[in-house]
């Protein structure tokens, strides 16, 4: 029997109950914002990447709440942790598992593909990938602390430094004996940053070689491409990274898509776009105050006017707003 492309994906003892993921995005996969995703149907969503070494310095956890800070009724949701050390790795798991909110969270991931600078230079992100011994003692660091709490481990990488140093392959056999119950690999390497195409063939390598569930991540743009994926990798799950910002639909589009083969129009409405907007601001507000939130929601207008009619016109006034009062009316403008 054919198993169907959308499907429950079980990592260790928890269930997702469908496979397409929210790849954890800095300055935008916030609390906000992963629960609209949330809502428009992602089976899963992941915090934006937060430094190990960054919460040993931070006791109290005030400095990196934002960026830390879950709802129970999201779950289920991974908070993605960065680093180069064992230790910082295990003091950082010990205060987010035994505090009473964070603690909630579904699983750990740690993130071993950022391909940033001021991540990588520190031997983190996609820089592990050239220190595959240390990314497995991390690995088996960080389970030995979060499996006893009934927290799986998740990783996710990228297919190598660059060209001549590609090591999928090798580095997910490491993750998976050092006990990370699930995958997720960006078929680009740590040089290419986001440009160029990803290779899915290195994806569909990954998921041969290992027995633990993975995702693949890299150009899914929309319902095809992430048919394509899952037919030509063989994947348990997709992550949306850049695809789902200022665009939660998304999530829908693929669902509807590869379920009953219905499809959802890609362009929405100015109505209800403006209307989920709003709903995101909201949200912000509600964890930053008004005047922090409309600032840092400029940003996310940029990507949901992206590509509108008049989108460019109305993005310079976005980015003039001080008030909820003047987003909803540049929106409104927008809208008429």
């Amino acid at each position: 029997m054919t198993t169907p492309l959308i499907h429950p994906v079980d990592i260790a003892s928890v269930r997702l109950e469908n496979n397409l993921a929210l790849a954890p995005l800095a300055g935008t996969s916030d609390l906000a914002f992963r629960r609209i995703c949330r809502r428009f149907g992602a089976g899963l969503t992941v915090t934006e990447l937060v430094s190990a070494r960054g919460i040993c310095y931070d006791p109290k956890l005030k400095r990196n709440w934002r960026y830390l800070v879950i709802d129970p009724a999201e779950k289920p949701v991974a908070i993605q942790l960065f680093g180069h050390d064992p230790d910082d790795f295990e003091t950082a798991l010990r205060r987010i598992l035994l505090h009473p909110l964070l603690g909630q969270t579904s699983m750990i991931d740690l993130n071993m593909g950022c391909p940033v600078p001021k991540v990588v230079k520190g031997g983190e992100g996609a820089a592990l990938m050239k220190t595959p011994d240390l990314a497995a003692r991390i690995v088996e660091r960080a389970v030995s602390i979060a499996s006893p709490m009934g927290k799986p481990v998740t990783v996710k990488f990228r297919k190598g430094w660059d060209d001549s140093q590609v090591n999928a392959v090798d580095f997910a056999k490491r993750c998976e004996r050092a006990g990370a119950a699930a995958l997720t690999i960006h078929g680009r390497t740590r040089a290419q940053l986001y440009s160029g195409r990803a290779d899915w063939q290195i994806i569909r390598d990954v998921k041969a070689a290992v027995g633990v569930p993975v995702f693949g991540n890299g150009d899914i743009d929309s319902p095809q491409a992430a048919r394509r994926m899952l037919l030509e990798t063989g994947v348990d799950g997709l992550m949306i990274g850049r695809a789902a910002q200022g665009n939660p639909w998304i999530f829908s589009q693929i669902l509807s898509s590869l379920t009953d083969g219905s499809d959802l129009p890609r362009t929405v409405a100015p109505a209800d776009k403006a209307a989920v907007i709003l709903e995101h601001l909201d949200s912000l507000i509600d964890l930053h105050g008004e005047a922090m939130a409309v600032r840092e929601m400029r940003k996310q207008l940029a990507f949901y006017l992206k590509g509108t009619p008049h989108g460019a016109t109305f993005k310079v006034l976005a980015m003039q707003a001080e008030t909820r009062a003047d987003v909803a009316s540049v929106l409104s403008d927008w809208c008429n």
